[in-house]
């Protein structure tokens, strides 16, 4: 049981409309990894983690999470899966009418029956785990830097204590240093709680740093699913463009200097 999947999508085929998006994709996610999804616009790589989160439903296929079925469990089953999932949307999404503590707040508020102080200890908690400055907490989002909106975000995430954590995007937007930043803190989590993390990225530098392997989507299917070592040498000509141009040779030369 231990190496059972966490995440196995079966022969997913995604519409919409008259586009087809995914065919007969198939992608098996393993506990405690952290696992990348990446490829060209328009792939459906965002739509993969909306569909985990019964946001949107595939045409055909079925999503196997923590051994259950997603799409045959019963309204009750539905809700117990959602809680032992983290999201962390590109935007942060955060409730821009409250302060970073009542977003954090908010999920336990809403499904937990514990005590207002213990709501705000746990929250206050998760912000630290974080690396939120607690001084910060009574912020609202339009008074944070991209950086804070990011870390706000993955405290959110988190606050239910989940074993799968999804991250859309979680270095979009910020400048070089804030993004390792998020990349320590991505991988720092994952040890301390023992996540499985699925994320989508296009940065370059976080597909070295922080994940265990990458899931290449193109020609509405996955290509390949191997560490970023194998995967920049594989032979399809869609990802060997992808990795090919100057700026992710340069993060990968950047990677093999570190190491040395």
């Amino acid at each position: 049981m231990a190496d059972e999947a966490i995440v196995d999508f079966q022969n997913i085929t995604t519409r919409f409309g008259q586009q087809i998006v995914h065919q007969h994709l198939n992608l098996t996610v393993k506990p405690r990894e952290i696992l990348a999804i990446v490829g060209g616009s328009g792939t459906g790589k965002t739509t993969l983690l909306r569909e985990l989160l019964f946001l949107n439903r595939p045409a055909e296929g079925n999503i196997i999470a923590f051994g259950e079925s997603i799409y045959q469990a019963t309204s009750q089953q539905v809700m117990k899966l959602r809680r032992r999932m983290g999201m962390m949307f590109q935007s942060g999404a955060l409730f821009s009418s409250l302060t970073v503590l009542e977003n954090i707040c908010f999920p336990l508020r809403e499904l937990t029956s514990l005590d207002e102080k213990l709501i705000v200890e746990i929250a206050m908690l998760k912000a630290g785990m974080a690396s939120f400055p607690a001084d910060a907490v009574h912020k609202y989002p339009a008074e944070l830097s991209g950086g804070m909106i990011k870390r706000a975000a993955l405290a959110r995430a988190i606050a239910l204590d989940p074993e799968l954590l999804l991250l859309d995007e979680p270095t979009a937007g910020l400048d070089p240093e804030a993004a390792n930043s998020i990349d320590e803190l991505v991988l720092a989590l994952q040890q301390a709680l023992d996540l499985t993390i699925i994320m989508v990225t296009h940065d370059v530098d976080t597909l070295w740093q922080a994940t265990d392997r990458v899931a290449f989507l193109g020609d509405k299917k996955v290509l390949a699913c191997e560490p970023m070592t194998a995967l920049v040498r594989h032979s399809h000509p869609l990802i060997e463009a992808y990795f090919g141009n100057p700026r992710a040779r340069a993060a990968e030369h950047s990677h093999e200097e570190t190491k040395a």
